[in-house]
């Protein structure tokens, strides 16, 4: 991997996604656990049988929390696409670009959502075809280190 990965505070973005992912999969692991022990226990004639596929309201139960984990999943990866990759506050700001009239003639509409701080901007596309490409987060600098810059630059003249 190239040091761009690895730049200043990008450790905070990878952190409180695993974190996510350990919080939705404990829930979804306590869901379970506490599902097993409110059902009513099973026939005697199934009693050395999974009770999952032969007991069908527990299967139904294990089916909806299935469902409930994979849709708190979803949202925590959602709520992590609209991060800074940086600071890990939420983008803000979004600015909506492009004509949907123009999409053959490659101006296909996007949004970009930038991080308040000047750490980034996010690129989306609001059209979702096979051309349109994926989310892209462009990184800046510091915008102190340019203001220090562009002070240096005025100083020496």
């Amino acid at each position: 991997m190239d040091d761009k990965f690895w730049n200043y505070g990008s450790w905070k973005y990878w952190v409180l996604l695993m974190g996510k992912i350990l919080v939705v999969a404990g829930m979804a692991w306590a869901l379970g656990w506490w599902d097993g022990r409110l059902m009513p226990a099973p026939n005697q004639l199934l009693a050395h049988w999974s009770r999952l596929g032969t007991d069908w309201p527990y299967t139904l139960v294990m089916a909806l929390c299935g469902l409930a984990s994979y849709l708190l999943l979803r949202l925590a990866l959602w709520d992590q696409k609209f991060r800074c990759r940086v600071c890990v506050r939420r983008l803000r700001l979004p600015q909506a670009e492009g004509i949907y009239s123009s999409v053959l003639l490659g101006g296909t509409p996007y949004c970009e959502y930038v991080c308040t701080w000047g750490h980034g901007k996010l690129f989306v596309p609001e059209l979702h075809l096979a051309s349109s490409g994926k989310p892209m987060w462009t990184g800046y600098e510091s915008l102190w280190d340019n203001l220090l810059r562009a002070e240096e630059a005025a100083v020496e003249k």
